[in-house]
């Protein structure tokens, strides 16, 4: 019989119906409208402090030419209020390696642990890594740089880290594993100049 419930009845049960489960529809409607929204504003919030970023760091970029003390406060702010966009672990980078030029090591590794401690891109950990374990080796810190140095890396860097543990062992005087690495770091690159490095492995000759 009930294909052939009447009109009125038909309403009694959508009534009935509305009345157990309305409350639950209009909240998932509105969670739906609230979810649409909140994307379409974390896009876009997203998108503004890009931008925001990026204006700061071509900021810090053109202060740190005159003045590395000028350019750290920019960069400072990047760390604090835009850690999560590239432009903070760039910039950190960048100050790094301006310090270190000058032999300023101590800011150096702050800089440089920054990246490590903070950026979600494994490329800049990776590079900032290898750059500290270059700044500690620059301050004979040789254990501390080794360490490192012998840390997993992607394929990619690894043509890198050998001739960095070439540095570390002849700075540590083991010629042999010097020897040994620097052989390894021209095998494995993959297209780039291995002049250098064999020059650096010429130096040590050939060895007993």
């Amino acid at each position: 019989m009930s294909d052939y419930k009447t009109d009125d009845e038909k309403v009694e049960e959508l009534k009935v119906w509305w009345k157990e489960n309305g409350t639950s529809v209009v909240a998932g409607v509105a969670l739906a409208i609230a979810g649409l929204f909140g994307w379409q504003y974390w896009k876009d919030y997203q998108e503004t402090n890009a931008a925001e970023a990026s204006a700061l760091y071509a900021q810090a970029s053109k202060a740190s030419e005159t003045s590395l003390e000028q350019a750290q406060a920019d960069i400072k702010t990047l760390q604090g209020d835009y850690a999560s966009t590239p432009y903070a672990a760039i910039a950190s980078l960048k100050l790094a390696q301006q310090y270190a030029e000058k032999g300023e090591y101590e800011p150096a590794v702050t800089a440089l642990q920054w990246v490590i401690d903070n950026s979600k891109e494994a490329d800049f950990k990776h590079l900032a890594n290898i750059r500290l374990a270059r700044t500690l080796l620059a301050m004979q810190k040789t254990d501390e740089a080794l360490g490192l140095a012998n840390q997993s890396y992607p394929v990619a860097y690894q043509s890198l880290v050998d001739e960095l543990k070439g540095d570390i062992y002849v700075a540590q005087n083991k010629t042999t594993e010097a020897r040994a690495a620097y052989d390894k770091a021209m095998l494995g690159s993959a297209g780039g100049s291995t002049e250098f490095i064999k020059i650096k492995r010429d130096n040590l000759g050939e060895g007993a």
